[in-house]
Parts: structure tokens; C-alpha cells; sequence
């Protein structure tokens, strides 16, 4: 099949949990001879054709799709595009001829393996179209291109002509929990009824989110459609050695393998950091934790809570903050760590979990929303409420080594029904059903 997924989140300069979804989607597709295309919406390409790949890397590379200065520039295009919105014309991509003198290593998360596409502020315009009339932006591909499928790996306003079009749905979060997040929440629901209403098929990653999706807009069962996700780490890092890991831990962090744990994620209120750090007061064991993750939505109770906690603790370093760190780093300090803290009051899907299962690193989730769907049987599960529940998990784990070799067994054993393989064979069937 030929298949078009949009460069929305891939554009932004960190990645977030629906970039890797995206890089994940086509890596899989690509990589079983189905022929990919992303459709970014980055400026400041130009029109030069000697110049137009360069103008895309700089413009990826320097500013992405949440850049400021180009406001004006997404304004310009909003009105260009204005009259072909009015008379349902789609806006048409253009390709970017790739120059293969320009390294572009650095970009490889950011550029998964696909012919890539470009249409100027499609994103920001979109949601401003869908704010003012309440309809998506129409896009279509070269004349000289047809896919078969245009999916769209989170609800945007944007839906493409003559092919099937399918989004993933990975939570309603806003909705479920909106003391959480600063989202405008008309806005988000309009955007949610657009993707749902021009949908051909809705996908999600988990039984949980297919039925809050099913019971907050009444969808036909036969429109949503289970594929999970899949996590596929190289081999490099799933087999490092515990020489290796113990000799990066202590050059780069002064830290000792197995002897800290984990949490990494966005820093907002769901992922429940607050009682993650609370726990960590009131644990026996003196095992640091290590929080790695940008700022998100309503962060700044968290920020104050770990400086005084840094100012109590006397340098101790009981809780250190990491704000960003690149895959290949993040692995070391997954697969040295006595286990991973995630007790999260609501995940999609929960991407660390099955990450930490993959790297042999024991888990602590919550026993809410889709995280038992992931965990199986594999992790150890608390209350995401209940503080003191929590600092008995991990006081358990840090003091119970037979209890962390039998979770890592069972672990990799229950990732193995998450495997590329496994969610390929799911896409393709959500395909078919979506081209009936």
C-alpha cells in the first residue's frame, strides 16, 4: 500500500511520545514494503529547486513546527489558502527532492525512513480554519502521486481527498482528567468531532481508549479499530553488557547500576510526579531517582517541590532532574536502573512501560486506565493515589532481588505480544476495513 502519515509532532524539535508513534509506524510499514510518505507543514522551504532540501533541513532543524518567529508567515499562508478552504480545493503538497550530499544523521528520528512532503503552516492553518468554520483543510498529493491511505497519527483538522483517511486516537486525556492540563477544551473537542466525523477508520492503542472513545461520542463499535504499539529497540541496546552500563553510569551520571530508579516523561500533572516524589521521602531505601523529562502542562508545583526537597536533602541528590537526554543515554540509565517508577493516573497506552519491559527493567505502574493491558502480569501495580503504597513498591523492589529477576522474565516475555510484528499485521488489517 501506498501511505501517507502527517510530519505534525515529528516537526517539533524534542520529541514527544506521539513522535516516536510516528517514527515507530513508518519504520514498520517501510520496512515490510509498503511505500511511505510524511507530509510536514514546516516554513521557510522556498521555491529554489537547488536549494529546496537544504531549506527543509534548516528549517527542521533550526525551528520546527512550534517556532515563533514565523507568525507572520503562517498568517500569510492562512490567507492564500483562505479561497481554495472556501471553495473545498484541496492544497496541494509539494515533494522535497532529496540532496544526498547533506548529512543528515542527526535528523534520523526526526526524518523516518519516507519520501517526504511539504506544505507550508497546513497545521496552525488547519486549526485556525477549524476554529473559525468549523470544517477540516483538505489536502491532496501531487498530481502525479495517489496513495491508498492518508493517516494521521493524532486528530488534526486536515483530512486528504479521494483516499482513505484514518487517525489514531491514543487518549482523550483532556476530557478524562482536565485538572491536568491547560488545554482549550471547546477547541479540542471540535478538533476531536472533525477527525472523528471524517474518519473512515478510528485507531487507538488500547481496549481502554477505544471504550472512552466509544462512550464519550457514541462511535459505532465497527469504526474503532485496537492496533497497540509496538517499541522496537535495537539490538545494541537491549544486549549492552553490565560492564558497559556500570562504566557509562558512573562517568556520565555518578551513578551505580541497579542502585536507582527511574521515571522518564513528560513533566504534567497525570504523570503523578508530585506522589512519585512524596514516595521517595517516606521509602527506607536511600536509592536515588532520577526524572528525565521535559516541561509540560503545570509543572511548576513539581520544579518547587524537588528544590526544596534538594535544600532539605542537604546534597544528598535524592532526586535529580533531567530535562532532556537522547535515546542512546536514556537506554544506559533504563537498563541499569533497579526499576522504573510510572505510576501514571492515565496513559493511552504507556509507551516506558513496555520500553522497560523490552530493556529488562522491572516496572511500577498503576493499576488504572490501559497500563494492566501493557503490564500483564509483568510489573508490580499500585494505587497511583496512595503514596504510601507506592514507597512500599519500591522499598520492595530495591530490597527483593528474586522478585526483580522473575519481573524481568515475565517482562520480555509479555513484550513479546507488543512486537512489530505483531502491531504490523493489526495496521494492515485497519487498512483494509478503512478501504471498504
Amino acid at each position: 500500500m501506498k501511505i501517507a502519515i502527517d510530519g505534525f509532532n515529528l516537526g517539533f524539535a524534542q520529541g514527544t511520545g506521539i513522535a516516536t508513534y510516528a517514527r515507530e509506524l513508518s519504520k514498520i510499514l517501510a520496512a515490510n514494503n509498503h511505500e511511505i510518505y510524511t507530509c510536514y507543514g514546516l516554513n521557510g522551504v522556498g521555491q529554489n529547486p537547488e536549494l529546496v532540501w537544504s531549506h527543509f533541513i534548516q528549517s527542521l532543524t533550526i525551528y520546527g513546527e512550534a517556532s515563533r518567529h514565523d507568525v507572520s508567515r503562517w498568517a500569510v499562508y492562512s490567507g492564500r489558502y483562505l479561497l481554495k478552504h472556501l471553495l473545498r480545493q484541496p492544497i496541494q503538497a509539494k515533494t522535497i527532492p532529496v540532496n544526498a550530499l547533506i548529512d543528515i544523521s542527526a535528523l534520523r528520528e526526526r526524518l523516518p525512513p519516507a519520501e517526504i512532503l511539504n506544505i507550508p503552516s497546513v497545521f496552525r492553518v488547519s486549526q485556525f480554519y477549524s476554529f473559525i468554520l468549523n470544517r477540516p483543510l483538505e489536502i491532496s498529493f501531487p498530481k502525479d502521486q495517489k496513495v491508498d491511505i492518508f493517516h494521521a497519527t493524532c486528530p488534526l483538522p486536515i483530512s486528504m481527498k479521494n483516499v482513505a483517511n484514518v487517525v489514531t486516537f491514543h487518549d482523550i486525556i483532556p476530557l478524562v482528567l482536565p485538572q491536568s492540563t491547560e488545554v482549550n477544551l471547546r477547541h479540542y473537542q471540535r478538533i476531536l468531532k472533525l477527525s472523528i466525523k471524517n474518519a473512515d477508520m478510528i485507531f487507538t492503542v488500547s481496549e481502554h481508549s477505544r471504550r472512552d472513545l466509544i462512550s464519550y461520542f457514541d462511535i459505532p463499535e465497527d469504526k474503532v479499530y485496537v492496533t497497540y504499539q509496538a517499541v522496537d529497540i535495537p539490538n545494541r541496546y537491549r544486549e549492552l553488557d553490565d560492564e558497559s552500563v556500570s562504566l557509562f553510569l558512573e562517568r556520565n551520571f555518578g551513578l551505580k547500576r541497579n542502585k536507582y530508579f527511574l521515571f522518564f516523561g513528560a513533566v504534567e500533572p497525570k504523570k503523578n510526579i508530585a506522589r512519585i516524589i512524596e514516595a521517595m521521602t517516606i521509602a527506607k531505601t536511600d536509592y536515588p531517582i532520577i526524572i528525565v523529562g521535559k516541561d509540560g502542562w503545570l509543572y511548576d508545583d513539581v520544579k518547587r517541590l524537588i528544590a526544596q526537597l534538594h535544600i532539605r536533602s542537604a546534597g544528598k541528590r535524592r532526586f535529580r532532574r533531567i530535562e532532556y537526554l537522547p535515546f542512546r543515554q536514556l537506554m544506559y540509565l533504563l537498563k541499569g536502573a533497579c526499576g522504573l517508577v510510572f505510576p501514571s493516573l492515565y496513559e493511552g497506552f504507556g509507551l516506558p512501560v513496555l520500553e522497560a519491559m523490552t530493556m529488562k527493567c522491572p516496572v511500577i505502574t498503576s493499576n488504572v486506565s490501559s497500563l494492566p493491558e501493557v503490564g500483564g502480569d509483568a510489573v508490580m501495580y499500585v494505587n497511583p493515589l496512595d503514596v504510601g503504597e507506592i514507597a512500599a513498591a519500591i522499598d520492595r523492589l530495591a530490597s527483593d532481588n528474586a522478585l526483580r529477576t522473575e519481573l524481568i522474565a515475565r517482562g520480555l516475555k509479555q513484550a513479546e505480544k507488543f512486537s512489530p510484528a505483531n502491531h504490523l499485521q493489526r495496521l494492515e488489517m485497519g487498512y483494509q476495513l478503512a478501504m471498504r
